[in-house]
C-alpha cells in the first residue's frame, strides 16, 4: 500500500475492537478472530491511526513521545502502517471533489 504524502489513514473499525489494558492495548480482529497485544510505539501509532491521521502526523508523534530520529520514527510507522494494511485493517480518507 503505498500512501501518498498527507493522506489520512483510518482503522476500519468494523473490523476490530479494541480495549486499553494497563500499559497495553488488545485488539481483536473480528474477521479471523485473531488477538494482537500492542504497547509501545505500536499502541501510539494505534491510537493515532483510530484518531485518524497521517503517516506524517504519526512520524511526529514518536519523535515527540519517544525522542528517536526521524528515520526510526519513520521506518517504524511504515512498518506498522503495512502490517495493518496487509491485514486489511486500514483504509485512506478519501475527499470528495
Amino acid at each position: 500500500m503505498a500512501i501518498p504524502p498527507g493522506e489520512k489513514l483510518h482503522l476500519k473499525s468494523d473490523d476490530v475492537v479494541w480495549r486499553e489494558a494497563g500499559d497495553e492495548l488488545v485488539v481483536l480482529e473480528l474477521s479471523t478472530t485473531t488477538y494482537l497485544t500492542l504497547n509501545g510505539t505500536a499502541k501510539q501509532l494505534w491510537l493515532g491511526l483510530a484518531a485518524g491521521s497521517t503517516v506524517e502526523d504519526l512520524v511526529g508523534m514518536l519523535i515527540e513521545t519517544y525522542g528517536i530520529t526521524s528515520e526510526q520514527a519513520m521506518s517504524d510507522t511504515e512498518s506498522f502502517v503495512a502490517e495493518l494494511a496487509d491485514r486489511e485493517l486500514i483504509e485512506e480518507e478519501h475527499s470528495a471533489g
